[in-house]
């Protein structure tokens, strides 16, 4: 195989630090698996002295496959591995850790569940809030921080902190750890055993890592450990694809490498063997942008111009017909759909994609968990009001409406199964303001149930007083209330055109149907791929199609800081170097019946 100076160079390395700053498509996997070969059969390096570590497990079988398949007959015994994995088996020894040592990811989740339980903490969006502690107690770890000084980013800070004890303190009375306790653990044996870490820079003399830029503190911090004295590192990533932020992962460590290891050989992979040359033009000029990162520049090696479109188009309704129409078109002209991808910034973006694509009878896969608006809590509430309006009249349901907004209707006022609203005047005879509020509750329901839904929900919302709720929801919560607001206008938009609640409740089935489909689906199945930007890192397609390029969907909203907004680029340049060939922007300029600007990204693709 033919290959570029530079990787050449790279492959040919052996002792001493080295930084590969490889660019999307550039062919790092090819150079990590040439340069394993080249220590062990020219470099006269044992095998077994030689650490890959890959930020996934798939990841790490893949680069082992590859290698095995590249050195033949040969049995080599290099270590590939996770760094979770590596360094669980530097601690599982020392501490007698077993795989049962191991909690799962229920068990965790169990786990604080009871902990807000016994707190008396109650969440109306429990799930998401559960989601949320678990990935903040990961930051706190990863980045080593002290949680006396850590501010929770959706709710009291000393209710965190409380939260992170009690579960630290339950963890330690089951015997228990995570995969982040992992981390530190390793990191606090490795400084207090020097027995055990010069044993351990015995057998790892020479340690690759691949994907470096997604590397957290932690990581980073034992990782140094290990390396020291003999230096033998060879890193490889791209500090521009750094877009797992919120894992901890942070471009600063890669840029601070040569500083933590003085003799590094910095060497640069920039010949995109993937991307036409419009797609890795563009995508150069977008990162350009940034200014915390290394200067560097792609060539495309391809021999085709390739073909770039931005799309503007009214809505997303619009949106989705052209998508589709063009996804046929690729099929019908010979491209698998397997082979074109619908790219977005957060998995609640294709939810009404993926109704259209089953209209059409397109076949597609979605790689993340695709959000079900309708079980979203903001909108249950509305579905609430709606069913009960209609004639439900179960203690159940009135419990979940009497006091959005607050009504100071106490639920022990509620005696039977079946609500009635004379009984309730009655037993409150003495408070004429919670009379009045339960008068008001009695008529504004009559009047939803002679609406349609549309303007019923804005009924709701407004008269009914639910985005009172809201507000005071999240300013409890610590979380925007745009962001829920949002939610009910996206439903708003879904339900329009329904000239009656029967027809909504039906389509509320079959849209629900078609998602406990798709969540079951056969993984082998092929189609149209629907991926976060997140999780396409990695991934490439002849034809790619990026939905929602508008500011507040990317960058993201609540992206505010500049480190934020550098992140959010490089989470477009992520997504337009997944495209081989065919790259389509599309920009509507309204989502959800509110207005939209394109995103301010787009003026350095079009800059000349």
């Amino acid at each position: 195989m033919n290959y570029s100076v530079e990787q050449r160079h790279a492959i040919m390395h052996v002792d001493g630090p080295c930084m590969v700053i490889a660019g999307p498509g550039s062919g790092k996997t090819t150079v990590i698996t040439e340069r394993t070969k080249y220590l062990i059969e020219s470099a006269g390096v044992s095998p077994a002295e030689i650490l890959v570590i890959t930020f996934t497990k798939a990841a790490a079988s893949e680069m082992e496959q590859r290698f095995k398949k590249l050195t033949g007959v040969h049995d080599y015994p290099v270590r590939f591995g996770t760094f979770h994995s590596i360094y669980y088996w530097i601690i599982k020894t020392a501490y007698n850790l077993n795989n049962q040592s191991v909690i799962s990811g229920e068990e965790k989740i169990k786990m604080i569940d009871k902990i807000l339980t016994e707190m008396s903490l109650v969440y109306e969006n429990k799930d998401e809030v559960i989601s949320s502690i678990i990935s903040q107690i990961s930051i706190v770890k990863c980045d080593m921080l002290d949680i006396d000084y850590y501010y929770s980013k959706d709710m009291p800070e000393n209710e965190f902190r409380q939260i992170y004890r009690r579960f630290n303190k339950e963890m330690l009375r089951f015997g228990k750890i995570d995969f982040d306790d992992m981390m530190v653990m390793c990191y606090e044996l490795l400084n207090k055993r020097p027995d055990i870490l010069n044993r351990c820079r015995d057998i790892f003399k020479y340690i690759m890592i691949d994907e470096f830029q997604d590397s957290n503190k932690i990581q980073y911090e034992i990782f140094k450990l290990l390396a020291k004295p003999r230096e033998n590192v060879f890193i490889v990533g791209d500090d521009d694809q750094s877009v797992y932020g919120f894992r901890g992962a942070r471009p600063e460590i890669m840029l601070r490498f040569e500083k933590d290891f003085k003799n590094t050989k910095r060497l640069y992979l920039v010949e995109n063997y993937r991307c036409d040359r419009i797609i890795t033009e563009l995508s150069s000029k977008l990162i350009a942008g940034n200014n915390k990162r290394f200067d560097k520049k792609l060539v495309s090696r391809s021999k085709n111009a390739g073909e770039f479109k931005l799309i503007k188009t009214e809505d997303n309704s619009e949106e989705y017909e052209k998508i589709i129409a063009m996804v046929r078109k690729h099929f019908n002209d010979g491209i698998p759909y397997e082979k074109q991808a619908v790219l977005y910034r957060t998995n609640i973006e294709p939810r009404h994609l993926v109704y259209k694509l089953n209209q059409y009878n397109i076949p597609y896969t979605v790689s993340d968990t695709l959000p079900n608006i309708f079980e979203h809590f903001i909108v249950q509430g509305v579905l609430d009001y709606m069913r009960f309006a209609l004639g439900e009249r179960s203690r159940a349901l009135f419990l979940k409406i009497m006091n959005k907004p607050s009504r100071y209707i106490s639920r022990d006022i509620l005696k039977e199964d079946i609500i009635d609203f004379d009984a309730l005047r009655y037993r409150v005879r003495d408070k004429e303001y919670v009379v009045e509020r339960i008068d008001k509750l009695y008529s504004d329901l009559k009047l939803i149930s002679r609406m349609r839904p549309y303007p019923a929900l804005n009924f709701i919302r407004n008269a009914v007083g639910y985005d009172d709720y809201i507000k005071d929801y999240s300013e409890y919560r610590q979380i925007d209330e745009d962001e829920l607001y949002e939610v009910l206008d996206e439903f708003a938009a879904m339900i329009a055109d329904f000239k009656s609640f029967e027809e909504m409740f039906d389509f509320i089935e079959d849209y629900s149907q078609i998602l406990r489909k798709q969540q079951t689906k056969d993984k082998k199945r092929k189609g149209l791929r629907l991926i976060t930007m997140h999780s396409s890192k990695g991934l490439e397609f002849d034809v790619v199609y990026i939905m929602n390029v508008v500011d507040g969907y990317i960058p993201y909203r609540k992206a505010k800081l500049d480190s934020e907004i550098e992140e959010e680029r490089r989470m477009l340049y992520v997504a337009m170097t997944r495209a081989r060939h065919e790259l389509y922007i599309f920009s509507p300029e309204n989502i959800s019946g509110k207005h939209k600007n394109i995103s301010p990204f787009i003026k350095f693709i079009n800059k000349k």
